[in-house]
C-alpha cells in the first residue's frame, strides 16, 4: 500500500451518507471507525475534515459488512446532486455540454469524495465512462461501481432531462441479490461478469447542451474544487496538482505541455515552478507510475503486460526497463514478493 493512500485528500461525502443510513437503522456506526483516527461525528461535518483512501476503505468495509446484501452504493450515488457531488456538481452543471461537464468531472472527480478513477473511452462504436479501482477491493467493487455510476446518471438526468438513460451498463462482478434494481434505475440492459466496469452511451450524448450553462459560476466552482484537492497533500501545490493530473491519466499519459495547458499556464512556467519545488516533470511522472505499478503488482492478479498498460506503457520491455530503474528489481520480483 502506498503512502499516497494515507494522505487526507478525500472529502468524506460517501462516508457521511453511510453514517446517516446507519444512524437511521440504529447501527453501532462508531464501531466502523475504530482505529481509523476518525469518528462518525467528524464525517457528518464534512466541511471540517478530509480522509485518506485507507481510512475510507476501512470504514466502507465495516459498514457494508454490517448491512450486507443491500444496494448501499445505489442509495449513496442516487442522492440529491449536491449531496453526492457537492461543489463538483455545481462546476459540472455550469458547463456548456455533457462532454465539457464530463471533462471537468474526469479531472476533478476526487473533489466529490470519489473512490474510483474514471476515463472516457470509445467502446463498440459508442462512448463509455469506464471505472478503474484505485486499489483492488473485491469486497467493495459493487458498492464503488454503484456509487460512481448512479451519481453520474443522476447528474446527466438533472441537466438533460429525467428520461435520459445509457445504452447499457457493463459490470465485472456477479449479480448481487438486488440485481433487478439496476435495470430499474439505469433503464437499460445491465451485463454482469463483463471484462470492465462501464456505462455506455451514444457519442451524441457528449454534445447535449445544458440550460444551466454559466461560465462565471463554472470558473469559480472549478477553482474551488482544485483548492479542495490541494488540502492535506503536504507538498508544494504545483507538485500535488501535477501528480493528481498524471494519476488520473495514467493509461494515456499527459505530456508536460498538456499538463500546463490544463493548468492554464505555459510549459515554461510549469517547469520553473516544479524546479522551485525541487522536482522535475519526468521525476513526478515516474514516481506516480512506480507507485501505481507496485500497488498493482502486489495487490492484483493482472498480468505484467496489463500492469504496463495501466501505467501508460504499450511495450512491456520498456516498462520492465523503467521498473528496474525505479526500484532496482524487475516487476516479477515484486509480484513474487507479495
Amino acid at each position: 500500500m502506498t503512502a499516497r493512500l494515507d494522505l487526507p485528500t478525500i472529502p468524506p461525502a460517501v462516508l457521511s451518507g453511510l453514517v446517516e443510513i446507519g444512524l437511521r437503522e440504529d447501527r453501532a456506526v462508531d464501531r466502523w471507525f475504530t482505529g481509523t483516527d476518525l469518528t462518525a461525528a467528524e464525517v457528518l461535518n464534512a466541511d471540517s475534515i478530509k480522509v485518506s483512501f485507507r481510512q475510507a476503505i476501512t470504514v466502507l468495509r465495516r459498514a457494508v459488512g454490517d448491512m450486507p446484501g443491500r444496494p448501499l452504493g445505489m442509495q449513496i450515488g442516487g442522492r440529491d446532486l449536491l449531496l453526492s457531488l457537492g461543489m463538483l456538481g455545481v462546476a459540472m452543471r455550469s458547463a456548456a455540454t455533457v462532454g465539457e461537464a464530463l471533462a471537468i468531472g474526469l479531472e476533478l472527480h476526487q473533489a466529490s469524495g470519489s473512490l474510483m478513477d474514471l476515463e472516457l473511452e470509445a467502446h463498440d462504436g459508442a462512448t463509455a465512462l469506464r471505472l478503474h479501482e484505485r486499489r483492488p477491493e473485491p469486497e467493495l467493487i459493487s458498492f464503488l461501481c454503484e456509487e460512481a455510476l448512479c451519481s453520474t446518471t443522476v447528474f446527466v438526468r438533472s441537466v438533460v432531462g429525467p428520461d435520459w438513460a445509457p445504452t447499457r451498463v457493463e459490470l465485472s462482478y456477479p449479480p448481487p441479490p438486488y440485481a433487478h434494481r439496476y435495470e430499474r434505475f439505469f433503464r437499460c440492459p445491465v451485463e454482469f461478469g463483463a471484462q470492465a466496469n462501464r456505462s455506455v452511451f451514444p457519442f451524441s450524448t457528449l454534445e447535449l447542451p445544458f440550460a444551466t450553462r454559466n461560465e462565471p459560476t463554472r470558473a469559480i466552482a472549478v477553482d474551488a474544487c482544485r483548492r479542495l484537492l490541494d488540502v492535506g497533500r503536504g507538498e508544494p501545490d504545483v507538485v500535488a496538482i501535477v501528480e493528481a493530473l498524471l494519476e488520473q491519466n495514467l493509461r494515456y499519459p499527459l505530456s508536460m505541455s498538456e499538463v500546463a495547458a490544463r493548468l492554464h499556464i505555459t510549459e515554461r512556467t510549469l517547469r520553473r515552478r516544479l524546479t522551485a519545488a525541487g522536482v522535475s516533470f519526468s521525476g513526478v511522472r515516474d514516481r506516480v507510475r512506480q507507485r501505481r505499478a507496485t500497488a498493482l503488482l502486489r495487490e492484483s492478479t493482472l498480468p505484467v503486460a496489463a500492469v504496463a498498460h495501466q501505467v501508460g506503457y504499450g511495450d512491456i520491455r520498456e516498462f520492465r526497463r523503467a521498473y528496474v530503474r525505479w526500484t532496482g528489481q524487475p516487476p516479477s520480483a515484486t509480484r513474487r514478493a507479495r
